[in-house]
This record gives structure tokens, sequence and C-alpha cells, in this order.
């Protein structure tokens, strides 16, 4: 896959590629899951930091062909009909995985009510949250051991769930409902944060403090680039580079509005 394939706006073929159990990163750790509950359980933390506990569970899984191979061009998921390069992607709620979205389906899905129990379109807003309130003794506080984590809110569980990405997929660390509160008080932006699909990403590299509304699958993306990129213990200048990338490109297609805002 080129880094084209993954900087691109929904690339479908890419969530095909997560590998979503729960892993340790860095890549001297890595080791390949074994089928089964063995497959499920959290690995032991990386350099020293302490990973996620026992007990939490990945993200959403890839789409449920992904075992299988795909034709060159992707199909609807729920029609059978091909799909763009760049097209939208729905939650299936009830197997809770991303399913590729033709344009009639993604705009009859577009109702809110058309899904029912079943879809939820995924949105394609993104928003720079300017002057956004997360000191640096809560961020630390969240014990992860990398410098960029999203955070969606999970319906099936009640609860708000914080991720990060690895090179081996995306990892669920725990987080704490009040600190959730206290964010989302501090940051009124967050309350419009939609169910499942939409997440609080944030971007703490270098000197960067940044944070976004971004549609599920702009995360997934994200930890499918570190998949792709990473070499070696420390990953390597591609990766950084691609990351750079990948974050340049979130600011130009992102709309900045003031985190005090609440939604309209």
């Amino acid at each position: 896959m080129n880094s084209a394939a993954v900087r691109g706006a929904r690339p479908g073929a890419l969530l095909r590629t997560l590998a979503t159990g729960r892993v340790r990163p860095p890549a001297e750790q890595l080791q390949t899951p074994t089928e089964g509950t063995a497959a499920e359980q959290a690995q032991a933390p990386a350099s020293g930091a302490e990973g996620p506990a026992e007990g939490t569970r990945a993200a959403f899984p890839a789409p449920a062909d992904a075992a299988g191979g795909r034709d060159a061009a992707e199909r609807c998921e729920v029609c059978g009909e091909p799909v763009a390069p760049e097209h939208r992607h729905l939650l299936d709620l009830r197997a809770r995985v991303l399913r590729c979205a033709c344009r009639a389906c993604a705009v009859l899905f577009g109702h809110q009510a058309a899904g029912g129990a079943t879809y939820r379109l995924v949105p394609d807003r993104r928003l720079l949250l300017t002057g956004f309130t997360l000191d640096d003794p809560t961020w630390a506080s969240l014990r992860i051991p990398v410098q960029t984590a999203f955070v969606f809110r999970d319906s099936a569980a009640g609860r708000a769930a914080l991720f990060y990405p690895s090179p081996a997929g995306a990892v669920e660390s725990p987080l704490d409902e009040p600190l959730w509160a206290g964010l989302v008080r501090d940051n009124p932006a967050l309350e419009g944060l939609a169910d499942d699909v939409e997440a609080l990403l944030v971007n703490r590299t270098g000197d960067e403090h940044e944070h976004w509304i971004v549609p599920v699958d702009d995360c997934y993306a994200l930890v499918g680039l570190l998949r792709t990129h990473w070499k070696g213990f420390a990953g390597g200048p591609e990766v950084w580079a691609e990351l750079s990338e990948y974050f340049a490109a979130l600011r130009r297609r992102s709309t900045s509005v003031p985190a005090a805002r609440r939604p309209s």
C-alpha cells in the first residue's frame, strides 16, 4: 500500500490492514497473537509505561470480509455496488465493524432514522479545536506510552473509550469517567461528539498540542499508517515523515472552531 493510500480521506482497503487486538507497542516486544482467548488478553506495557488494563477490548474490528481476498474494485458492503477509491463508511452497530458504503447507501443512511439499530453513517466533518484545555499533568495521568491518542463515546459500553496507535494496531487504555467529564466541561465543543462514529484526536508529537473532532475512520487511517511504515525499534525516519504529512493534510482539511463553543 503506498503512502498516498494511507493519507487518503477514506482508504477503505486500509481498514482491512488494521490489527485491532490488544498489543504491546514497540516493535521489539510485538508478538503475533494466537487464535482464541489468548489473542484477546492484554499484553505487557512497553518501555516501563503502563499498558492497557486486563479486560479492556480492542477498537472496532476490520470489516467482516478482512480475511478474504478483495477484488481490484472495492464494493459497497450493504448493496454490493462498486465504490469510489474515496468513499464513506458505515458503522455496523450489531457487529461493531466499519463497512464501506457507496454514495447511494451513504445518502440513505445519512438520515438518522434510516439505519435504525443496524447502521450509523460515519460523518465527514473535521474540526480543529482551538484553545483546547488539556494540561500536561492531565495528559500524563492517562499513562499512555505515545503522544497521540483518540477518544470516542462507545454507546454499547455506555462510556468514553481511549485508544492510542501502535505498530500493531489500536490499543485501548483505561479512561477515568471523571477525567473525561472534566474535559467535556472545559471544552464544550466535545458535547457535539457523535457516539461511536466521531472521535477526539489528540496530537502532542514534537512541539504540537493539537486537538480535533474527526471521523473515527480517520483515526484508523492513522493506525494503519503506523503499521505500514514502522520499522525497527524507533519506527525509522519514514514513519515520522508520514505522520507529519498526515497531520499537515488534516490541518488543511479541517475547519477551526473554538473548543469553548457549544454545538448549536
